[in-house]
């Protein structure tokens, strides 16, 4: 809660505005018995008709300030919620996208997209209808209280003898309410990644024809999530009664006494017995608030405690923008991997202490079996995991000091899955980047691709379904190479981008291979070894370690690995 409060900061004017505006709400509502009492003793019961209505004209004047203030109050506290929400998820989402690629490894996406909306927009409610509120609860009920003592202490003792047991029964509901708002939360998280997994799988789940299965496992998680639901539910059925028994009896009890000691004693007068009823009738209505904003309280603070744990994850990226060396002359450049070992999970090791060197303007190759560890290097060098053991260089600079914006500007790669945006084509191309349309149209040409674009109904202005639907694999990977042509990066980085080309088009993206590397640090991992006959250097990985080496020719006449992987191929 107190993390909650720090964002409040900037918005201190805000928060304090709805805290006087409550303040003043609560004050003038509790002056609204008093002057009914007072109208009673001195004005009704002796017939007073002129100063009745001056009594009245003041009460409607109060009503009309009451009414300003609650919307004063009502306004600060959803204006400050939801600027609040705003830095916080704003706050997260830059978290999230600054974590590490192992993070998407281990957590379900849909989680975190409960993170992002729906615990967010939980958090919102604890200030647009959960802690404001429950102050001016708090303080209405304390004021309330303290006039019933000033009006009449015998009335006030008995309108609060029921106090201690509907604490007590707000105690119990609380502790029952914030298990079943747990589950509540709970299953809406897998309701959501049940739901993002199905969506984005939903061509293999027709495929297999297990529509039928994967609705009643829906079903299941539905029925699991409206359970929790009807519980909170019960729990208010049961709460709520006991709130109006206690003060229906309280009322009776005042009418009953107050009668009793008006008309024998004179020590109750009939403006004081009106003035209790109405003031039961505050005292009440705010503590069965109190327990209804206090349930909104906890459904935003176990919503508060999932983002936090996000917002204070430590597997992000580090030196995003700043760096301790400037890589210098990456026209030039030279990548060295030295004694490299990784392993995804403890005691699993993927490479296992390699170590190769890239000259500058070299063409490297790496080919190996499936898991033999091609694309991890790849993952080491673009930083998407840290290294377990070993020093990875850059032009003999050490690749942990050297920024994530600096490497992935100057770095260009084209991997085996791409994301494509529901635009046109046009801006799949660019992507983001500040690239003019004449840009495209020259890339295009050097390329050779202009038969490609022209293919497309309306060309350029082509719009492209949701990750890229209606595109073949052949064409997506086309677009994320033209994608990164287009940056004219150092150094270029080709991860299995051929391997779902037609022949004719894989021709296509050879020519452009050559022209693009001609000059430049270049490595290609490749199943299809037309790619890469001409690279400057082949590394063949078996089982995380590099157990062949050299050209084309080389590795023919070494009749190895490499020369088994060939002959497949081409004999």
């Amino acid at each position: 809660m107190f993390k909650l409060i720090h964002y409040t900061k900037p918005y201190k004017i805000v928060f304090l505005g709805a805290i006087l505006a409550s303040i003043f709400f609560g004050l003038l509502s509790t002056t609204r018995p008093l002057l009914i009492q007072y109208a009673f003793d001195h004005y009704i019961l002796n017939s007073n008709i002129e100063k009745l209505l001056n009594i009245i004209i003041i009460i409607f004047i109060f009503l009309l300030f009451e009414a300003l203030f609650q919307f004063v109050f009502i306004y600060q506290s959803n204006y400050l919620a939801q600027k609040i929400i705003k830095n916080l998820r704003a706050n997260l989402f830059d978290k999230i996208i600054s974590f590490q690629v192992r993070y998407f490894d281990s957590n379900q996406i849909g989680t975190t997209i409960t993170r992002l909306i729906s615990d967010i927009e939980a958090i919102s409610s604890v200030f647009s209808q959960g802690l404001l509120v429950i102050f001016g609860d708090l303080f209405k009920v304390c004021l309330i209280i303290t006039c019933m003592f000033f009006v009449n202490w015998r009335l006030a003792l008995i309108s609060l003898l029921f106090l201690p047991f509907l604490i007590l029964a707000t105690i119990l509901f609380q502790k029952h309410m914030q298990k079943a708002f747990l589950d509540v939360r709970k299953y809406i998280s897998k309701i959501n990644t049940f739901v993002y997994e199905h969506i984005i799988g939903m061509n293999l789940v027709q495929i297999f024809s297990k529509e039928n299965n994967e609705f009643e496992l829906f079903k299941n998680l539905n029925s699991f999530h409206r359970d929790a639901h009807i519980k909170t539910v019960l729990y208010f059925s049961i709460f709520l009664p006991i709130v109006d028994v206690f003060s229906a009896i309280a009322m009776g009890l005042i009418v009953w006494y107050g009668s009793i000691q008006a008309i024998n004693t004179q020590l109750v007068t009939i403006g004081e017995i009106v003035a209790f009823i109405l003031f039961i009738n505050m005292l009440f209505r705010p503590l069965r608030g109190i327990a209804d904003r206090f349930n909104i309280l906890q459904m935003g603070v176990v919503a508060a405690n999932r983002v936090f744990i996000l917002l204070e994850s430590q597997i992000k990226q580090e030196n995003v923008y700043d760096s301790s060396v400037q890589v210098n002359m990456w026209t030039n450049t030279s990548i060295v991997f030295k004694d490299v070992t990784f392993a995804y999970k403890a005691g699993e090791p993927v490479l296992n202490n390699i170590h190769f060197a890239i000259h500058p303007n070299d063409n490297i190759a790496i080919i190996g079996s499936t898991g033999s560890g091609k694309t991890t290097i790849i993952n080491l060098l673009m930083k998407w995991y840290d290294l377990t053991f070993g020093d990875i260089y850059i032009n003999e600079n050490n690749l942990s000091n050297i920024s994530i914006q600096e490497l992935r500007k100057n770095i260009g790669i084209v991997l085996q899955d791409n994301f494509f945006l529901a635009d046109s084509l046009m801006n799949n191309i660019k992507f983001f980047h500040n690239i003019s349309d004449k840009e495209v149209y020259n890339a295009v040409e050097q390329i050779g691709l202009e038969d490609f674009i022209n293919k497309f109904p309306e060309k350029y202005n082509y719009h492209i379904g949701e990750r890229g639907n209606g595109l073949s694999q052949g064409e997506k990977q086309l677009i994320s190479f033209l994608r990164t042509y287009l940056l004219n990066p150092a150094c270029f980085i080709l991860d299995e981008a051929t391997s779902s080309m037609d022949p004719f088009t894989e021709k296509l993206i050879q020519k452009a291979i050559k022209n693009i590397t001609k000059n430049r640090t270049s490595i290609i991992i490749a199943h299809r070894l037309s790619t890469i006959q001409d690279a400057n250097k082949i590394l063949v990985l078996e089982n995380g370690d590099i157990v062949e080496s050299g050209t084309h020719k080389e590795l023919i006449n070494l009749n190895g690995k490499y020369a088994n992987y060939y002959y497949q191929q081409f004999i």
